[in-house]
């Protein structure tokens, strides 16, 4: 009957929240292509098409485009199907749009690297470019913002990240991003950004689930479990992931490892340690994902770096491929 109880007020809980929160507004080119680019699932795409509609028509020429970018046919389906509105139409800027329009060849280009599996570094100079011929559009901003982490570059990316709010208050994504680059230094304002991020989108489960790997971080099993409980009535299987492998066999199934750099700062301080690193595994073996789950700060960034990397043979469930979520433990020692 408590179970019941508690359970009942959580989603009770996030019924109101949804009510009360604003509707994001839908889906540009630019921020689909940019998201793609940046290693967001196809699904969480189609997610997002389908919930937040989109502000353009999906042409033929753009539907090709984004399948040579890696986009499936679930998506692609998800595009043609959803609501197609504009945000705001009263505030429509001719020469916003045609900048906008400039960003989308970088960033196929960048997409294409991405699915090629470059490195982030060999796709940085896309995003730049992304950025210089759209600055005042927040997405180009938060995808470079991405990279820069990819990179290990957490300062660049938070200077990004700002940059995107500043532009857009209200982005759920940049909030989200942000709060997650902040959590290692700076843990208040990471928490309190991260918090934001689901008031602004409560449907959206991968917002409830960094924001519990945040919460847990900082010692609130309670509060971060509650949060996984919400991500994962909203379909953020990842929560709960039902393909979760022990990190122990996945690293039977490495392809390729790159072996971290040793922080200069943390070996002139003798820091040695091991960081764990939940990470998302695509379909096709390719790293999408990496939340931190402890470590020292030092050496962080470092182990994310490589992380990123790695390739591993695809996993497959009853003879298809499916994303795996597992831990890795990244060990520095002197």
């Amino acid at each position: 009957m408590k179970l019941f109880f508690v359970t009942s007020l959580l989603f009770i809980g996030l019924a109101l929240a949804q009510v009360a929160a604003p509707r994001q507004a839908p889906l540009t080119e630019v921020e689909l292509t940019a998201l793609l680019a940046t290693g967001s699932s196809t699904e969480r795409l189609a997610w997002l098409a389908r919930n937040r509609g989109i502000n353009f028509v999906p042409d033929e020429n753009f539907l090709k485009a984004l399948k040579d970018d890696g986009a499936d046919d679930a998506l692609l389906a998800a595009l043609k199907s959803a609501e197609v509105r504009r945000a705001d139409a009263s505030v429509k800027n001719p020469v916003a749009e045609l900048d906008d329009l400039a960003a989308l060849g970088p960033l196929h280009v960048a997409a294409q690297s991405s699915r090629n599996h470059f490195h982030a570094q060999e796709m940085e100079p896309e995003f730049r470019a992304a950025v210089a011929a759209s600055p005042a559009n927040a997405f180009v901003h938060l995808a470079l913002g991405k990279i820069f982490m990819r990179e290990g570059n957490r300062s660049g990316a938070i200077a990004e990240f700002r940059k995107a709010l500043n532009l857009q208050p209200d982005l759920a994504e940049a909030l989200a991003n942000l709060g997650n680059a902040l959590l290692i230094f700076h843990r208040k304002e990471g928490l309190e950004r991260l918090k934001q991020a689901v008031a602004l989108a409560p449907s959206d489960g991968q917002f409830h689930y960094y924001y519990a790997i945040a919460l847990e971080m900082n010692r609130d099993q309670k509060a971060g479990a509650d949060q996984r409980k919400i991500a994962a009535g909203l379909g953020y299987t990842r929560a709960f992931m039902s393909h979760h492998i022990g990190g122990e066999i996945m690293e039977g199934k490495i392809v390729s490892q790159r072996r971290p750099e040793y922080p200069g700062a943390a070996q002139a301080s003798r820091y040695q340690g091991v960081v764990r690193l939940n990470v998302l595994i695509g379909k096709d073996g390719a790293v999408k994902d990496i939340a931190i789950i402890s470590g020292d700060p030092t050496l962080c960034d470092a182990a994310m770096k490589a992380v990123w990397e790695w390739r591993y043979q695809p996993t497959l469930l009853n003879g298809q491929p499916v994303d795996v979520d597992t831990e890795v433990d990244v060990n520095f020692k002197l």
